[in-house]
């Protein structure tokens, strides 16, 4: 059978997935795909350049012409509705299955189902339920009730199937399909991205592992590793095929396990050299992991901070670690000639003046290298979105708007915020970006007290950050930039 998927916006690793196990089942598959550079959230959002350069009829018209006996659509919440759009103009012109998949249709289950035009929804890991879906629909054999994973209609209701097991033996998958993006926008293997585990060892408020604990709560552990030669080998056909200038680790924590990074860079020292990122929580960077990191050719670890209001990241966030235990994971990546670049969430409930203030005594006295500011945005199915309800910052009503993909804005806008707090945020985003551009600690503050008496601080704040970006040559804000104007084969 032939499974068009319908993206927009960057590379996606889960597709990547289910294409390789419908090809490997004898199944075709093919992708149209919106590179959305003015409303993906991957470089500037702008509605006047995303209408202007909108491929959308392009997809309908391209989507029926090719007669899909299945098309899938993957969802986060922010490309939600973009997804029904398209998906009711196919639907009304065509036979083709309909499925939905993704992070939001895991969060919201049944939701996607309310809208006639959605034949079906898989929550969670989604290989084995669409291999079993695309199946039953070619040869009519078994009963969609038996297929784990699965939401579907039937004699006017909604059955919402429970989830099957987490697959423990990851290097049991063939390898992601990455001609399938590299086909539409070549550029995207410049820096080669792959995941070495599934799932996270924490559990944050704001995050979809909160979520995914929910969905997946028989599990005892919710981290699964490939082997580090099952990586190695992966990356060792890229490498062959594809012109590949850097790696970028996709995990949610790489440095989850030392054991495993030690063989992992043993190998990737031997036959990939090739520099890399990677993610990391301060309670998962030890000198060990750093002096490995290094040894590998790490060039830039990103490190979830979120707050430098220990208050915050405890009560609001549950994230443990002491700001001591953040300056010193900080200055030991640092000390040992790898950039450091930090996240911080601003809007959490309750956060205060003096919460920002702590964030930014934390990066002066810390001097990280780029500090990547994003704006809170309530997302289904996480804690943090019951928080805010329960403590009525947030209607009830609220909750149904993002259920639906109507009340989350995007990292690079102001998110799920108050317009009567979104001028103190800009200030403290231009207050941290100044910092991790100027190390200096006089010349900061003297620039610090002239920028922010400055009126347009979003774009100082963009140009801070690209000048940064020059600073540290920083290969994933270029990387962003040649994104935007590569040459595309799309849709």
């Amino acid at each position: 059978m032939k499974i068009l998927f319908i993206y927009n916006g960057a590379e996606n690793l889960g597709i990547e997935s289910i294409s390789s196990v419908l090809k490997a089942n004898g199944h075709e598959t093919d992708l149209l795909f919106d590179p959305a550079v003015f409303s993906g959230d991957q470089f500037i959002n702008n509605r006047h350049l995303a209408k202007l350069l909108s491929v959308d009829d392009e997809i309908v018209e391209k989507a029926i012409a090719m007669n899909a006996g299945v098309i899938g659509f993957s969802c986060y919440t922010g490309n939600y509705q973009w997804c029904l759009e398209i998906a009711k103009r196919i639907k009304k012109r065509s036979n083709s299955v309909i499925v939905f998949g993704g992070v939001h249709i895991t969060a919201t289950e049944a939701e996607a189902l309310s809208n006639r035009f959605v034949d079906y929804a898989i929550i969670g890991e989604g290989e084995g339920a669409m291999l079993d879906l695309v199946n039953h629909l070619e040869s009519g054999v078994g009963e969609v009730r038996s297929i784990a994973n699965l939401c579907y209609r039937q004699n006017g209701r909604i059955h919402v199937n429970p989830p099957r097991p987490y697959l423990r033996d990851l290097d049991s998958l063939p390898f992601p399909d990455k001609g399938l993006f590299y086909d539409k926008v070549p550029m995207l293997s410049q820096k080669y991205l792959v995941l070495t585990s599934l799932g996270c060892p924490f559990a944050c408020t704001y995050c979809s592992n909160s979520m995914y604990r929910q969905r997946y709560c028989n599990e005892s552990t919710h981290v699964r590793k490939r082997s580090p030669e099952n990586v190695i080998r992966e990356l060792a056909y890229a490498k062959a095929h594809y012109l590949i200038q850097a790696v970028s680790f996709g995990d949610d924590i790489f440095t989850a396990s030392v054991p495993w990074l030690k063989e992992f860079i043993r190998l990737y020292k031997r036959q990939i050299k090739l520099p890399f990122n990677c993610n990391v929580h301060p309670l998962t960077i030890s000198d060990e992991a750093i002096k490995l990191l290094k040894e590998g050719g790490c060039w830039m670890i990103t490190m979830g901070v979120q707050s430098g209001s220990q208050r915050l990241r405890e009560q609001i966030f549950q994230r443990a670690g002491s700001n001591e235990r953040i300056m010193g994971s900080i200055a030991a990546i640092k000390g040992a000639g790898i950039k450091i670049s930090v996240d911080n969430i601003f809007g959490a409930p309750t956060e205060t003046e003096d919460d920002l203030k702590q964030g930014y005594d934390l990066y002066f006295k810390s001097k990280p290298d780029r500090i990547l500011t994003f704006w809170l945005t309530y997302y289904p199915g996480t804690k943090i979105l019951d928080y805010a309800i329960a403590e009525s910052m947030i209607s009830p009503k609220s909750k149904d708007l993002i259920a639906k993909g109507k009340a989350a804005g995007f990292a690079h806008s102001t998110g799920s915020i108050e317009k009567e707090s979104v001028a103190r945020y800009k200030k403290y985003q231009l207050l941290f970006q100044v910092r991790s551009l100027i190390q200096n600690d006089r010349a900061c503050i003297l620039v610090s007290r002239i920028l922010v008496r400055m009126p347009m601080k979003s774009a100082l704040n963009y140009l801070i950050v690209l000048l940064n970006s020059i600073k540290n040559r920083d290969v994933t804000a270029f990387y962003l930039i040649k994104y935007a104007v590569s040459k595309k084969r799309v849709p």
